[in-house]
This record gives C-alpha cells, sequence and structure tokens, in this order.
C-alpha cells in the first residue's frame, strides 16, 4: 500500500470511528424500554379553553348536536329581516333561536347587507353611505339586538358587524362590499360605537375579513372603524395547506400591537373544498383523496389557532351543498343529502372524514387547557424538529394529545402514560376505533403506545385514572434517515472536503519547497 493510500486509510478510520461514536442510542438497544416522564406539568403560557367550536349556515340542528358545535354563524341579513319599510319578519329567527337554545347552543349572528327595499341611496349592490340609508340600518341594528338580546335574557352577545367587506368592487351589481373602503370602515365605527353605547354587554366583532390582509387591517385601525370593536374576526383560508397558519394569525397579531388593540381574535370562517366532477373519468379516486385531506386539516387548524390564543374558530361550513362541482357547496363537514357519488369506504355516511375529525375534538376540547410544556422529547434530533405535538387536558382531568410529522417520512415515536385506557382517531377517517397507526399496551396502569406519525395528526385520547394528575408526556423517536443525513452524512462530507483541500495543500507545499 503506497502512502497516499494508507493516509486515505487512517482518515477513513477516524471519521468512521468519530460517527460510531456518535451513534444515538435507539429504543431497541434500551432493550424496548419506554420511560415516561416524571415531572409534574410546567403550566407556563398555559392557555385556558371555553366553547371554540362553531360552524357557519348550519340548519341541520341535530347534526350540529351530534359533531359538538357549540355556535352557529349566520347571516341576520337586513333584508331578509326588514322586507319593506318596517315590516319585520322574525319567524326564521325565531325558529333558530329555539332550536339553538334547546340543545344548548349559541349563536353568531351577522349583520349584513344592503337593503334595497328600504334605502334611498342606491339602487343596486350592498352600499351604505347616505346618512338617510345609515340611520335606516341602525333601525333595523338596533332592532335584531332588541329582540335577541335585551328582550331575550341577554342569549345572543356577540354580533359580527358585515362578512367580507374586502371583497367586491365599487359601483358593482353584486359583491359582499361595494362602497369605497372608507365608507365601510365609517359604517363600522359608527355601528360599533351604537351598539356599545346601547348594550354594553355586548362582545362586538368587526367585519370578518377575507384572508388576514394585514394592509387592510391596518387601514381599519387608522380609519377608527375598531374604536368600539371588542373581537377582531378574519378568514384564514390557506387552501389544502394550513402550515402557514400561525404566521398569518402572528401578522394580524402584530397589526393588533401596532395599533394597541388588546381584544380577543376570532377565526369567523376557515376550510377547504372538496370540489368534484362526477363527469370526469375515475374521479373517485381524486375525490377520496380531498375528502381525507380535509379531514386532515381540522385537527391542524384547531391545534394552531388554540394555541395561539384564538378563541373561536368557525368552521365553514357545516354542510354541502347540491353542485358538486362549484366549490363554494363542498366545504362541509357533511356531505350532501343528494350525493350518490361518494368513494368507499365512504359510500353509507353521513359525515365526511372532516365530520369525524371534528366530532373528536369538540366533544375533548370544549373547556379544556392547552398546555404547551405538555410533551417533552426524550431527544432532539433533526427528525423531531418537525414533530408538531399539542397537550390538552380536559374539564374532566383526561388528556388529549395532537401528533403529525411534517417531514415527507413517517416517524416512529413512542410513550408511556399512567392510563386506564385510550383512544384514537386518526387517519384515513378519523372514525373511531378504526386508526391502525398505533400500537397499545397495557401493564400496571400504564399504557405504553408506539405509533406512525406522518403528515397527517393523529388524535390520542388518554383516559386519566380519576384522582390522578395528568403527567408530562415523554416522546421517543427513532433514529430516520434524515437523521442521519444531517447528524453523520453531511458533516463527514464536510470533514472529508476538508482534510482533502489540506492534503492537496499540504502536498503543494511540500512539492513548492523542494
Amino acid at each position: 500500500m503506497n502512502r497516499k493510500s494508507c493516509k486515505m486509510a487512517i482518515i477513513w478510520v477516524i471519521l468512521f470511528s468519530s460517527l460510531i461514536g456518535f451513534m444515538p442510542v435507539t429504543a431497541s438497544s434500551r432493550g424496548n424500554t419506554i420511560e415516561t416522564a416524571q415531572a409534574s406539568l410546567d403550566m407556563t403560557g398555559a392557555i385556558e379553553i371555553k366553547d371554540p367550536f362553531g360552524a357557519c349556515h348550519a340548519d341541520s340542528y341535530d347534526i350540529m348536536e351530534e359533531l359538538g358545535v357549540k355556535m352557529n354563524r349566520k347571516d341576520i341579513s337586513w333584508s331578509s329581516i326588514e322586507q319593506g319599510d318596517d315590516n319585520w319578519q322574525w319567524n326564521a329567527w325565531d325558529n333558530r333561536i329555539s332550536e339553538l337554545k334547546s340543545r344548548n347552543m349559541t349563536v353568531l349572528p351577522i349583520l349584513d347587507y344592503g337593503n334595497l327595499a328600504v334605502q334611498t341611496g342606491t339602487d343596486h349592490g350592498n352600499r351604505i353611505h347616505t346618512e338617510h340609508d345609515m340611520q335606516e340600518w341602525m333601525e333595523y341594528v338596533n332592532e335584531c339586538v332588541e329582540r335577541y338580546y335585551v328582550n331575550d335574557s341577554n342569549y345572543v352577545d356577540n354580533w359580527e358587524i358585515w362578512n367580507e367587506a374586502n371583497l367586491g368592487e365599487f359601483n358593482a351589481s353584486e359583491g359582499f362590499w361595494t362602497g369605497t373602503d372608507e365608507e365601510f370602515f365609517e359604517l363600522q365605527r359608527r355601528t360599533a360605537q351604537n351598539l356599545s353605547v346601547q348594550y354594553p354587554g355586548l362582545n362586538i366583532l368587526s367585519n370578518g375579513i377575507s384572508g388576514h390582509d394585514p394592509i387592510y387591517l391596518g387601514a381599519m385601525f387608522a380609519r377608527g372603524a375598531m374604536e368600539h370593536v371588542d373581537t377582531l374576526a378574519f378568514h384564514p383560508y390557506s387552501g389544502s395547506s394550513y402550515d402557514t397558519l400561525p404566521v398569518k394569525i402572528d401578522a394580524v397579531k402584530q397589526v393588533c400591537k401596532e395599533h394597541g388593540f388588546n381584544g380577543s381574535l376570532w377565526i369567523t370562517e376557515v376550510g377547504m373544498s372538496t370540489q368534484f366532477n362526477p363527469d370526469e373519468p375515475g374521479f373517485k379516486t381524486e375525490y377520496k383523496r380531498v375528502l381525507e385531506l380535509q379531514a386532515t386539516l381540522v385537527p391542524k387548524v384547531y391545534a394552531h389557532a388554540l394555541a395561539e390564543g384564538i378563541e373561536t374558530i368557525v368552521w365553514y361550513c357545516l354542510g354541502d351543498g347540491h353542485n358538486f362541482t362549484w366549490g363554494e357547496h363542498n366545504f362541509g363537514l357533511i356531505f350532501h343529502e343528494s350525493n350518490v357519488h361518494k368513494p368507499e369506504p365512504y359510500d353509507g355516511d353521513v359525515l365526511k372524514p372532516s365530520g369525524y375529525a371534528y366530532k373528536a375534538l369538540a366533544h375533548n376540547l370544549n373547556w379544556s387547557t392547552y398546555i404547551p410544556r405538555g410533551v417533552k422529547l426524550a431527544r432532539s434530533l433533526p427528525s423531531t424538529s418537525k414533530i408538531e405535538r399539542f397537550y390538552f387536558t380536559t374539564s374532566s382531568g383526561d388528556i388529549v394529545l395532537i401528533l403529525w410529522n411534517e417531514n415527507d417520512d413517517a416517524n416512529q415515536v413512542e410513550f408511556k402514560v399512567e392510563a386506564d385506557g385510550i383512544t384514537v382517531f386518526g387517519p384515513p377517517s378519523y372514525k373511531e376505533g378504526i386508526a391502525k397507526n398505533y400500537h397499545a399496551t397495557t401493564m400496571d396502569g400504564m399504557v405504553s403506545i408506539q405509533a406512525t406519525i406522518d403528515l397527517s395528526p393523529t388524535i390520542f385520547l388518554i383516559d386519566v385514572p380519576e384522582g390522578v394528575a395528568p403527567s408530562p408526556v415523554l416522546i421517543q423517536s427513532t433514529f430516520m434517515v434524515i437523521d442521519a443525513t444531517f447528524l453523520f452524512i453531511l458533516p463527514f462530507l464536510g470533514i472529508a472536503s476538508v482534510l482533502i483541500g489540506c492534503w492537496k495543500v499540504f502536498q503543494a507545499f511540500k512539492h513548492g519547497t523542494r
């Protein structure tokens, strides 16, 4: 063997020995022992959660109750209530209030849209800008609040002023708002001032804007439209991926901070459409995929939003419509009754997979506590940095753990808790007892869980024994390819490159001195 070969062999031996020395201990090398977190819960940053689960345009009250919906968001549009000057029509809303009350639910009415039967300042669109129309609008607003708040034992105490006024073109015949931004800001300012002075017990919500547009929100503050508003509402739709939801929420928080707003934040619309075309060949394969994708977004949205302190999150919407190719008709949590195109294994279901995911969360996270430090990692690896983990304690003292992995590869995790049992809701259907991505064993009052965690969230409901305080969860994960890449392969290549470079410099120096 020549000198060069010998030196390279020595370099390889040194590097290989270094890698062996740094190789982490895996679960199997510990004899499959799964450690538990012994410390008590660290409550730093804990968030108390009340009734955050809402749904838009919900008329199926029994289904709402089954899903765990606590708030029904619905337009109490001006033209439907005042059908001609002082011709008030309350039957539909009286029935809605009665149905909701009987099921211990609340409502979020949206005061919105124009009324050409009463207005004189415009003959088209949704625009209120003359003093006459403003006074007529205020009469409608006050009539609604008097009926369902003052005269109904303060039952309806949340009121939203308009829906997505940042959508629409000026002077158009259609659109949520067809006036100028300045005209709307003045409408919201005067409406909120009127309500706060006359009915100080109300929670007044701003116009629920489409998206999270910081520029529009900043203008709304600058024009005084938020002066008497208690809650800022926004609709951070994100298509088929909600990984950026925390960034959007932080952007809204930053605007609030800049303008000294200390009120609450509500997401009054969020969701994803599962539209499909039954005339396309093989459509059921794609339809099944988007149904299951929509289901994975429900726990992601609620986990992220609740962890960011959002008080209420309203899913848009409860049920699908009859037009399967129109996106607007396919945001629901339940299939439309006319849908004969449901793919297997959902062809006999009323709830979409997203409905089952919503149900699993709503029945366990109402009146819970989010504990940011409830989950601990046994070791820090590149792969574990992508494990999203959310820990909640329920009102009955149980634990809800939501896990998913933002890496492309699935991650094998293990944890052990003191529990009487565990219920798992997981992809693709989120039906109770159907998840197959985990294995649980029970011994001596402890439940050990081994699970495969990927991009689709898994919801673990851990039944903590009565009289036992919930404890932190210590997660151990297996060593992944990504870990080897970042911890060994890339450093190895880097060191090898440096050594080769040094060797070349040395050789050049040696030959240069001869």
